[in-house]
């Protein structure tokens, strides 16, 4: 990834970020998630998708990430570690907006939908981190 996309990330105009914690067991970590972006004409659409990393004052830090040009409706299904988090985030680096969607679900369920024109510059993020209480 480079140094563009990593300060798009952290500088990102559209703040819709959702972190979901959730008290469990070792034993109820999820095991997947599923990532589906639907866009109607893409052009310079890109997905970065990490399941290793952490948020240091409202940054993120990546392990490892993935990044996606989107060409097309796109869905890819996570193998989730025992860190059970992952961190999606839809950029337009493009000059014109875009209609788009992202949608995460876990394990099946939906935690994430949204819908809209993402503008030039702009990003939609979401974040799920699964919290375990320990007893």
């Amino acid at each position: 990834m480079t140094i563009k996309r990593v300060e798009t990330v952290r500088n990102y105009a559209v703040t819709f970020m959702l972190l979901i914690s959730v008290s469990c067991t070792v034993a109820d970590l999820p095991k997947s998630a599923t990532v589906t972006v639907e866009v109607t004409a893409p052009d310079h659409l890109s997905l970065v998708v990490s399941t290793r990393f952490r948020t240091i004052d409202d940054t993120r830090v990546f392990g490892n990430a993935d990044t996606i040009q989107i060409t097309e409706d796109y869905t890819q299904i996570y193998a989730l570690n025992e860190e059970a988090r992952i961190s999606a985030t839809l950029i337009n680096n493009g000059d014109l907006p875009e209609v788009v969607r992202l949608a995460v679900s876990v394990d099946g369920t939906v935690q994430f939908d949204r819908s809209g024109t993402l503008g030039p510059g702009e990003s939609l993020p979401f974040e799920y981190q699964w919290v375990i209480r320990r007893p």
